[in-house]
């Protein structure tokens, strides 16, 4: 992985949503995927090419991720802000099933999955997705233990 995949994500996010790069959301969502990336490559680029082979990947979301006490939600909370407040288009302060679905096409999530991926998501089943929502789906996704956790559905299940 290296700095253009994830400029590559961030743009693919942006163009789905019709949201300018030079928008407030835009600057926010891009800021967030840099610092992110900034932040596995700080921890994890043993080499120093500036990119993460597979071990420095799976080496640094331990230690940035697992074994830091403030890592994840320091390198994982202005993405999940900043997601959020992309997705969220009509403004209401969360994300609804229908903006949600859209964010896992940019993801390629089979479609049969989003539904029952929102539901599992929506902790509180209220309807919405809060950023606490979100990144607690991102920690159980890329940290936790659990193979039954409702992060496990957030880019389609997890077998």
């Amino acid at each position: 992985m290296d700095r253009d995949d994830l400029l590559t994500l961030g743009s693919q996010l942006l163009s789905r949503f019709g949201e300018p790069a030079t928008s407030p959301k835009g600057t926010a969502l891009m800021d967030g995927v840099v610092r992110f990336r900034d932040a596995l490559v700080a921890v994890a680029d043993q080499n120093g090419d500036g990119r993460l082979s597979p071990q420095e990947y799976r080496a640094c979301m331990t230690g940035a991720f697992i074994t830091s006490p403030d890592g994840f939600d320091a390198s994982f909370r202005p993405p999940a802000e900043a997601v959020c407040s992309l997705l969220d288009t009509d403004g209401h302060g969360a994300v609804d099933e229908q903006e949600f679905q859209a964010w896992q096409e940019v993801f390629r999530t089979p479609p049969a999955d989003r539904a029952a991926a929102f539901r599992k998501l929506d902790a509180d089943g209220n309807g919405t997705l809060s950023v606490d929502e979100l990144l607690g789906a991102i920690r159980q996704y890329y940290v936790g233990l659990e193979t039954d956790a409702a992060g496990n559905w957030l880019y389609s299940p997890v077998a």
